[in-house]
């Protein structure tokens, strides 16, 4: 499994963005798995869960970072 987009000052908050977008997507599909599922719904619906869990650990290392990286002046 490779590495993602390496986070930076610069990107965090387009990251960030970007992967609440992408679980957002996983849930509807998970849905339509529900839904419409097939002969592989299970498999497919266990397959974004697990996605979705990796994109919220990313959210969450990224506020990580940002609360120990970015500091506003006042």
């Amino acid at each position: 499994m490779g590495k993602g987009t390496k986070i930076t000052k610069g990107n965090v908050h387009a990251a960030i963005k970007d992967d609440k977008a992408h679980i957002d997507y996983l849930k509807r599909d998970v849905l339509d798995d529900q839904k419409y599922g097939g002969k592989h719904k299970d498999i497919n619906q266990t397959a974004d869960e697990k996605h979705i869990s990796k994109l919220a650990g990313d959210i969450k290392h990224d506020h990580t970072f940002i609360s120990k990286h970015m500091h506003y002046k006042k």
